[in-house]
């Protein structure tokens, strides 16, 4: 399972974007990985937004305070459920900042749904507003 091929399923059920022309080498570091860790499970808010409560914080901010967040390829396959069983998507209003994945240059990745569909793209470690929320991960 890499980050291209979630992304390329992505692309043959619904619009996309990516800021990225390589998702794999563009994301170097995740919380939890698939191909490292194997087999894994994590629950999230059973919510179209982001965490409400995780709004104004910044990646940073969460590592400090060990709020663990959804890696980018745990949004992604989060996005491909939730459009599978509704034909709806996430993040309609907000983003969801990945804050377990960070980029090559340090970044973080953010991704929600716009006009453009399902849009992947990059944010700053350090950045907080209130549409930019984490998703926090409870590892089972």
């Amino acid at each position: 399972m890499t980050l291209n091929g979630i992304y390329e399923t992505c692309v043959k059920r619904f619009k996309c974007w990516c800021y990225y022309d390589n998702l794999d080498a563009s994301v170097t570091e995740n919380d939890r990985d698939p191909n490292r860790d194997g087999t894994y499970a994590i629950w999230v808010r059973d919510v179209v937004e982001a965490d409400k409560g995780l709004k104004n914080l910044s990646a940073n901010d969460l590592k400090r305070q060990e709020t663990k967040g959804v890696t980018l390829t745990e949004r992604m396959l989060h996005e491909l459920k939730y459009f599978l069983e509704t034909g709806k998507h996430l993040d309609i209003e907000n983003v969801t900042l990945c804050s377990g994945s960070r980029l090559s240059g340090g970044g973080v990745p953010p991704a929600d749904w716009r006009d453009c569909g399902f849009r992947i793209n990059w944010d700053d470690p350090g950045s907080a507003h209130a549409r930019l929320r984490a998703r926090e991960a409870v590892s089972l």
